[in-house]
């Protein structure tokens, strides 16, 4: 079966989206979600920790889950901005993390995490200013992290605008260089709640590291919506930005997509952008697609690109007590008076903070052997914490005959290990 997610408003490009799909001999189901009441992903990882395979997010988008269960190719028609998908169309793939499970393994040479069901190959076709190159790569890396293959991308508009003009933004001279102030506003843009947050833990030891630079801050969390107005304001008052963001099915989360959207696009003077880039995996490559989607974002907003500090391995940070943290957490606390030293995260020393870039092959099966003992275990205790009555590669929407099966090969495969 082929499942079409279409985030485009009613009736825009219907006629050319249902002539992609006229000569697709397989079953074809088109939905529209702008139709549907769909939130943002809040990165809660109850779907892989307390309920496995079940949202809990209860609203329209179970019914697209039970669908993704029988569907082999998925394809996304989303709108674009700056560059990439926009916020409608990244928060229907944010929430498709139910079709993985918790347990990790390689898959081409790549840390990745367990097929709960089957593999799907997604593809993208997408209207307005849209980078191809960069959807290109986004739409292969997360058909590769379903277990799939890319279906390729399609572009709506033949000949659509250049990036640097996909937005009305007043010419401000972006090259000349920018007198920072000691002052530092710094936007969370995880969507997950501040008190459960690996970004805000992160942030508090940067933080630090910026107070010992006797550098000031103010820090903002796109989870409380509420802050959304302020953080806005305080982007367009100051000249040294910097936003802290978890990867999100290879790029930014939905959340933060959309706060974007919302930022003025009149700037009187230049500022200074940087980031700070977290995902759970530890290998460096796994942000590069998202890193290099935000080195295009600050020229869209008339600013310059400060840079981006960029880390793996950050997954635990929320369920290890603070003692054990510390190896994780303490390395950011000298990026943050590092920044204030260098002005930003642009000099050859950053690029060392995000190693290892890929884990070595030769180490891989000692890896593997970690996954399937002690890490599962860990997350089996984890989730046991959390109250998960559930094993956690458990198939919700699967029939009887298949969970049967599923839970038969777990069994086998537990007393292998």
């Amino acid at each position: 079966m082929t499942l079409v997610l279409n985030t485009l408003e009613p009736g825009d490009y219907s006629e050319q989206i249902n002539a992609i799909f006229s000569g697709v001999n397989s079953e074809i189901e088109i939905i529209n979600t702008t139709e549907m009441n769909i939130a943002h992903c809040i990165g809660c990882n109850q779907c892989w920790l307390k309920t496995p395979g079940v949202c809990s997010i209860k609203d329209d988008y179970e019914s697209i889950v039970k669908k993704l269960v029988n569907t082999r190719n998925l394809w996304i028609v989303s709108d674009t901005r700056f560059g990439f998908i926009d916020y409608r169309g990244k928060k229907v793939l944010d929430r498709i993390m139910p079709m993985l499970n918790m347990y990790l393994t390689f898959r081409d040479g790549w840390m990745r995490h367990e097929l709960r069901y089957h593999a799907l190959n997604v593809g993208l076709i997408y209207k307005g200013n849209g980078n191809h190159e960069l959807l290109e790569e986004w739409c292969q890396r997360t058909a590769a992290n379903l277990g799939g293959r890319s279906l390729g991308v399609i572009a709506l508009d033949k000949d659509p605008l250049p990036i640097e003009t996909s937005r009305e933004i007043v010419p401000t001279d972006v090259t000349s260089e920018v007198t920072l102030e000691k002052h530092v506003v710094i936007i969370n843009g995880s969507p997950r709640a501040k008190k459960f947050s690996n970004t805000d833990k992160i942030l508090q030891s940067f933080t630090k590291g910026l107070e010992e630079a006797k550098t000031t801050y103010e820090l903002y969390s796109l989870s409380n919506r509420s802050e959304w107005a302020n953080a806005r304001d305080a982007f367009m008052a100051h000249n040294r930005i910097i936003i802290a963001l978890p990867l999100f099915v290879e790029c930014a989360p939905g959340t933060l997509l959309e706060f974007l959207e919302t930022l003025p696009t009149k700037r009187e003077r230049p500022a200074q952008l940087s980031f700070i880039l977290h995902g759970g995996f530890q290998e460096g490559h796994q942000l590069r697609l998202c890193e290099k989607f935000l080195e295009s974002l600050p020229a869209q907003f008339g600013c310059v690109y400060g840079g981006s500090l960029v880390r793996g391995g950050t997954f635990m940070i929320r369920v290890l007590s603070e003692k054990q943290n510390k190896a994780i957490l303490l390395p950011y606390r000298g990026m943050g008076e590092y920044f204030i030293e260098e002005n930003g995260f642009l000099s050859p020393e950053v690029k060392k903070f995000s190693k290892p870039e890929q884990i070595p092959w030769h180490f891989r099966k000692f890896v593997t052997i970690l996954f399937k003992t002690v890490l599962k275990k860990k997350f089996n205790e984890f989730a046991k914490e959390w109250g998960c009555t559930e094993p956690l590669n458990s198939q919700p929407y699967a029939t009887k005959k298949r969970a049967s099966l599923l839970s038969y090969t777990s069994r086998i495969l537990d007393r292998c290990s």
